[in-house]
């Protein structure tokens, strides 16, 4: 078969243990070679223009799986709706079915997305973890500009963008060899930022992070620090801790004392009825606590940001975040995925423009994937899935140690 000189319209996936990379008219459904460096070259060659017909672009994908799967043959199915280059290449286990517009690629037969399969998830591009795709061209009597993305004038949905290949991604760092993990009851140990950066802030304010001792993380009556279990870390800086909050927001209290926003009747807190009041300026409490999947819970009194290497936003030691890394093993998840903001009283989240993705779960309501940078302010019990592998919940009450003002 032939490319067709069709504009893609939608593409959806189900997610599972193989992985899909690609974005409009190119798509790679193929079982996770385990090796981030295989996938950036994956997607760069199919992000960059249209290779030389002596060297098609499915020549050189499968010289790259058969080096990243030392010549065993991988599930794998490759989608080129590119006019003029072959539609598909399939290895292994890997389908594709044409029905009309919709293209279905799985790395098991049927190939095609069920219900039974779990949610299909929109995606515009990426590299996502994905058992079942589905890519649907815009039929030729239907292309008046609507579609997955409403509004947009035609002739931008159409443009172009400058000749020549993409701007190299940068090549990942070799990972640091894996902490033992001498008992999973064990609190977490902190893990330090980038120590260039550390020494730009040095360099701006010696009083506040001159050699400052680290604090360990409590648990129970034993206050030794302990070895990270499972890679993931939250940096913590004791000047930070012991700062006084710099943010002042209006608020009222509750009969129980606690500070809660002027316009809710409710308090944050515990829930009972706010009476009427002058509201006064007091310094910003800590807004909740950010649960992590292992139980572990972030207090939400300054922004937090999330990643496999997170680094603060702002170099000023006053603007510095609570920096939780994630799992090595988390390979989806990009090194600065996801950004959490205090803003008076809201918790607002943005996605970092990650590589995986990011999923707004809220109860009672369909799971929407976040767009890149768009801020998301957040209500107690509202959770974030990270590349959906890593999952973190904000929480509200005294079980995440908010029981005060």
């Amino acid at each position: 078969m032939r490319g067709e000189d069709g504009v893609v319209e939608e593409t959806r996936y189900v997610a599972g243990d193989g992985v899909l990379l690609g974005a409009g008219s190119r798509w790679l459904l193929l079982t996770d070679p385990g090796d981030e460096r295989v996938l950036d070259e994956l997607w760069t060659m199919l992000q960059g223009p249209p290779p030389p017909a002596s060297r098609p672009l499915t020549e050189r994908v499968m010289e790259v799986v058969d080096r990243a799967f030392d010549g065993e043959v991988p599930d794998l199915v490759l989608l080129d709706l590119t006019s003029g280059s072959p539609v598909s290449t399939s290895r292994g286990a890997g389908r594709l079915r044409v029905e009309g517009q919709r293209h279905h690629l799985s790395l098991s037969a049927p190939a095609v997305i069920t219900p039974a399969g779990g949610p299909a998830r929109r995606l515009l591009g990426g590299v996502v973890p994905a058992r079942s795709a589905e890519v649907t061209l815009r039929s030729a009597a239907g292309n008046n500009g609507a579609g997955l993305i409403d509004g947009i004038p035609q002739e931008i949905l159409a443009a172009k963008g400058p000749a020549g290949p993409p701007p190299r991604r940068p090549r990942p760092s070799t990972p640091r060899p894996a902490t033992p993990r001498p008992d999973d009851s064990v609190a977490r140990d902190t893990t330090e930022p980038d120590p260039a950066l550390m020494a730009r802030i040095a360099d701006a304010a010696p009083a506040l992070v001159e050699q400052q001792p680290r604090t360990p993380v409590p648990t129970g009556s034993d206050q030794a620090p302990a070895e990270d279990h499972d890679g993931s870390t939250v940096f913590r800086p004791e000047h930070l801790t012991a700062a006084p909050a710099g943010e002042t927001v209006q608020a009222v209290w509750c009969p129980q004392g606690h500070l809660t926003r002027p316009t809710s009747a409710l308090c944050r807190v515990c829930r009972t009825q706010v009476a009427p009041q002058h509201p006064q300026r007091v310094p910003r409490p800590t807004l909740g606590g950010l649960r992590l999947p292992t139980g572990e819970v972030v207090p939400l009194d300054r922004s937090v940001v999330l990643g496999r290497r997170p680094q603060p936003m702002s170099t000023s030691p006053a603007d510095w975040p609570h920096l939780v890394t994630l799992p090595a093993e988390h390979t989806f998840v990009s090194r600065m995925h996801l950004h959490l903001s205090l803003e008076g009283w809201d918790v607002v989240a943005r996605d970092l423009g990650s590589r995986g993705g990011t999923t707004l779960k809220v109860p009672g309501q369909a799971p929407v994937r976040m767009v890149q940078d768009h801020p998301y302010v957040l209500e107690p019990g509202h959770a974030l899935d990270l590349a959906d592998t890593y999952e973190v919940r904000f929480e509200v009450g005294p079980e995440v140690g908010v029981s005060g003002p």
